[in-house]
């Protein structure tokens, strides 16, 4: 089943899909990967609740508006870069983005209005769908921040039971990319400058690479030993909640 030739949602082709005889009786249809770029008549749907629209070529969402009741909406592997048209969706709970291009974090501000939004995904790990904002490596800690009532983040707890795993995972994180970085700077720091012929310093050599090596081993072993520890205070946590649960 095809949408039509210029991939527009008519109010005939959401009949046929949904088998209803009028399109103000669907409460919940699937969408997929119809080669869909304009959505039509998808605001006619008044009492629609669940929308999936994944895997099609969408980049604007205006249309979308005065779907009031709509609660849950899959838009993830589009063309999507403006976020516009989501801001009326006052009902909506669940929203996943993944796998468009949303570039900075401030594209999603005409979001934060929407105050029973609980769970936002940008990136999907099975699928490898990921946004370009995410990769920078604190984008995660600005979506929080941008929305404090958010409970799930790309399929992860970040608040009320079980947010703990989340926050040690981004600890983990962090300790890795500071280890990372110092043990870069480390080695940059103690280039030696060519001012004098090659064979000068032959006889240093190996006492050298050895200081090098032994450096680079201790930042290794500290850095292994903090991960432990962070591993080992996660699962004490995750047994903690699921004998909680």
């Amino acid at each position: 089943m095809t949408v039509n030739s210029v991939g527009k949602i008519t109010k005939q082709f959401l009949k046929t899909i949904s088998g209803e005889f009028e399109v103000e009786s669907i409460h919940n249809i699937n969408l997929q990967n119809l080669d869909i770029n304009d959505l039509g008549s998808i605001s006619d749907c008044t009492n629609l609740e669940q929308l999936d629209l994944s895997k099609n070529n969408l980049s604007k969402l205006h249309k979308l508006a005065g779907l009031d009741h709509l609660a849950v909406l899959n838009l993830s592997a589009n063309r999507i870069h403006c976020l516009e048209g989501l801001q009326s969706l006052e009902g909506l709970c669940k929203l996943n983005l993944s796998g468009n291009l949303i570039g900075s974090i401030g594209e999603l501000g005409c979001l934060t209005g929407l105050s029973n939004l609980k769970e936002l995904r940008l990136e999907d790990y099975r699928t490898g769908l990921s946004n370009p904002l995410c990769h920078n490596t604190n984008y995660k800690q600005d979506v929080i921040n941008l929305f404090p009532t958010l409970v799930s983040l790309n399929g992860e707890r970040v608040s009320g039971k079980g947010s703990e795993l989340f926050l040690m995972c981004q600890q983990i994180d962090k300790a890795i990319e500071e280890s990372t970085n110092k043990a870069i700077s480390n080695n940059n720091s103690i280039l030696p400058t060519p001012w004098v012929d090659d064979n000068y310093w032959t006889l240093d050599t190996s006492s050298f690479d050895n200081s090098n090596l032994h450096d680079a081993e201790q930042q290794l072993e500290d850095l292994l030993k903090s991960c432990k520890k962070l591993s080992e205070d996660a699962a004490h946590k995750l047994q903690e909640a699921m004998l909680t649960s």
